[in-house]
């Protein structure tokens, strides 16, 4: 996908931003208030799969020359494995907030 130069640089930076401000707000979450720890871990395995899938799909719009020159075929691999890290990450941020509403009452 064509985009101003600028704005591979800027989504790059902001996915990684934002990414690492959620993992910061979890951590200390998780230090402040003594929930299940399972809960956590689960918010932890969310969190790192939906880095992977963020990466992936900013591989996929990133305009690269590709060495095997199958450059519209590598970038739908990408955001194929982008998917199916964001759909396990889903499944795993669910499990994780019904552990801590299942150990909050």
């Amino acid at each position: 996908m064509f985009l101003e130069e600028e704005v591979y640089g800027m989504l790059n930076w902001g996915f990684g931003s934002v990414m690492l401000v959620q993992l910061l707000f979890v951590i200390r979450l998780w230090m402040r208030q003594k929930f299940d720890t399972g809960s956590f871990i689960y918010v932890l395995i969310h969190i790192i799969l939906f880095s992977f899938a963020g990466y992936n799909l900013l591989i996929a719009i990133n305009t690269f020359d590709y060495e095997t020159g199958m450059d519209s075929e590598e970038a739908s691999v990408s955001i194929a494995i982008a998917g199916i890290l964001w759909a396990l990450s889903v499944f795993f941020l669910l499990k994780g907030g019904s552990r801590l509403v299942k150990t909050k009452k």
